[in-house]
């Protein structure tokens, strides 16, 4: 699963935190602005109403009347927008600017208010207010009300122009945001190129640059680093004096060897001589790696196609006289991240074996799969099936006749097990002799 960079998610996170917080006071200041201007339009509609209440009178029958000179002019023009409908025991009056229209008319309480919202005359969206007044006992109920087509024009004409101030101040704090963000994350990209480094084997520790908050991860990396190389040091010391001590117990065997009473036995001699040179030379082959183990710094790479062509022209020196056609290829993401004599002792043990053994043709191609493949095939007379059960196991030879101490698969598969990886023994189908496939991780 890729992972996003910690830029990426500051930049989203804030962008959506302003995205958020923006629409949201655009929501409120909305809904304040739509709140406050109806509630003093409802003062005025109820002023409204007062005026025509103190207009109105009852005569002796109870039938109602009103001045028309409290009624305003806004009242008498037709669809005018402004409205009203006075209701008392049954008799109605309402203004000229309804226009035979009528007006939805809630029963109310004398001190009792409603106030709604409703479609009017003309399909006007309409602010009605309804009370209750007690006059000369009787209750009166008056609704005044206003077309709000105006208020509703300029709400939007606001909610649009506070959107686009909006989305600029939104997009000037992206802007100053991400700046601020990429100068207080440069210390990391400085860490990130001393990482590469370190992978590269240029340094064996990571420069203490970054901030606060990961330093004492750093320290802690560089504590990491170090504690390494003093346990890879003192491995390969222990190592070394274990393998100098053995080397003298073998002189000794030796020296034992010669002696006339081993020497009158031929066989036991040559038994015991060829066991000590062949402890000998595994001696010698650790002191070589105890020399070289913790040198390699970390992530170190070899560079393959260099160190191969060096290997091929030694051997084809080594085998001169059998004029061999050595072919090698590596791809160009293939990639060894390990010990530089390690492949070299792998890849010349594997390539001295095909060399012995070839005809006239080996090869070598090297490709990248989680790791790094080496494939080996030659076109000489390959193994059968029992003897690939048995040409890793230390000493053995599949050929007297050929030289050699019979440890060279063994070494190899010694280093492929010491790096985590696979060994695979089969037949070219390309060339008909024997293949080796070696697959190691890049650790």
């Amino acid at each position: 699963m890729p992972v996003k960079s910690l830029s990426g998610r500051l930049s989203w996170g804030l962008a959506l935190s302003l995205v958020i917080l923006l629409t949201v006071q655009w929501g409120m200041v909305s809904y304040a602005i739509r709140h406050l201007t109806e509630e003093q339009m409802a003062s005025r509609l109820l002023q409204d109403s007062e005026s025509l209440l103190a207009g109105i009178q009852f005569d002796a029958s109870g039938q109602m009347t009103i001045d028309t000179t409290r009624i305003s002019t806004v009242y008498q023009r037709p669809f005018s927008g402004h409205y009203f409908v006075i209701e008392s025991g049954g008799q109605q009056y309402v203004s000229r600017s309804l226009w035979d229209q009528d007006l939805l008319t809630p029963d109310v309480k004398a001190g009792v208010e409603v106030r709604l919202t409703m479609d009017g005359p003309d399909k006007q969206r309409l602010l009605s207010v309804t009370h209750g007044y007690l006059k000369q006992d009787r209750l009166i109920g008056i609704t005044v009300a206003e077309d709000l087509k105006q208020f509703d024009a300029g709400l939007r004409q606001f909610q649009w122009l506070y959107g686009a101030v909006s989305a600029l101040i939104l997009a000037i704090l992206l802007l100053l945001q991400y700046y601020i963000v990429r100068r207080e994350l440069k210390p990391l990209q400085i860490l990130r190129a001393n990482m590469g480094r370190l992978e590269r084997g240029e340094t064996d520790r990571v420069e203490m640059a970054g901030p606060a908050e990961i330093a004492p991860v750093i320290a802690e990396l560089n504590r990491l680093l170090a504690a390494m190389g003093n346990k890879a040091r003192r491995s390969r010391e222990a190592l070394g004096n274990l393998a100098h001590a053995l080397k003298t117990r073998l002189s000794i065997l030796s020296q034992m060897a010669e002696q006339p009473e081993i020497r009158a036995h031929p066989e036991l001699q040559r038994s015991l001589q060829e066991s000590t040179e062949a402890m000998r030379r595994i001696v010698e082959r650790e002191l070589k790696r105890a020399r070289l183990i913790g040198d390699a710094l970390p992530g170190q790479r070899v560079n393959l196609p260099e160190e191969i062509n060096m290997l091929v022209q030694t051997l084809q020196l080594m085998h001169v006289d059998k004029t061999l056609d050595i072919r090698w290829h590596v791809d160009e993401d293939a990639v060894f991240a390990g010990d530089q004599e390690d492949l070299l002792e792998l890849l010349g043990n594997l390539l001295d074996n095909a060399c012995k053994w070839a005809n006239r043709q080996v090869s070598l191609n090297v490709r990248k799969s989680d790791g790094v493949v080496f494939t080996i095939e030659d076109d000489g007379p390959g193994c059968s099936p029992e003897e690939l059960q048995l040409v890793t196991v230390r000493g053995f030879r599949a050929d007297e006749s050929q030289p050699g101490s019979g440890l060279g698969l063994a070494i190899v598969k010694d280093i492929v097990e010491s790096y985590g990886g696979r060994l695979d023994l089969g037949r070219s189908q390309a060339l008909g002799g024997f293949s080796v496939e070696v697959w190691l991780p890049n650790r």
